[in-house]
């Protein structure tokens, strides 16, 4: 149940955090929208961790080594995020700094479809 709610939650955050990063990235939208951006952002970093957990303490088919790469890209989602605050004024490498951040977000995503996956083909969900 914890690895249903928690994919569920991560791709309904990550697809309104991308819709809406999308949208401020070409300043189609007020950048007091950012804090919405941020709060799914968060929001997907604590779903990521749920599936993390979920992984890690499964009775079949437990797998630290993704829960720990989940962890830490849940936790690399944050540092990223509020860390281009202040590092977009390094000039024309901006861009790079937002894709970075990018890539980070879809790898969260990817990586918590891998872990439902394989938490369902070991526990027989349905």
């Amino acid at each position: 149940m914890i690895v249903r709610i928690g994919i569920m939650a991560l791709r309904i955050c990550v697809v309104l955090a991308l819709i809406v990063g999308i949208l401020l990235w070409a300043n189609l939208i007020p950048d007091g929208i950012v804090m919405i951006h941020m709060l799914l952002g968060l929001l997907a970093m604590i779903a990521l961790w749920l599936l993390a957990f979920g992984i890690a303490t499964a009775a079949k088919g437990r797998n630290m080594g993704l829960a720990i790469g989940a962890f830490v890209l849940g936790l690399l989602l944050p540092i990223v995020g509020l860390g281009q605050l202040s590092w977009l004024s390094l000039g024309s490498s901006h861009i790079v700094i937002q894709i970075i951040h990018l890539l980070i977000g879809l790898g969260a995503i990817g990586v918590g479809e891998m872990i439902a996956a394989r938490y369902k083909r070991n526990n027989k969900l349905a």
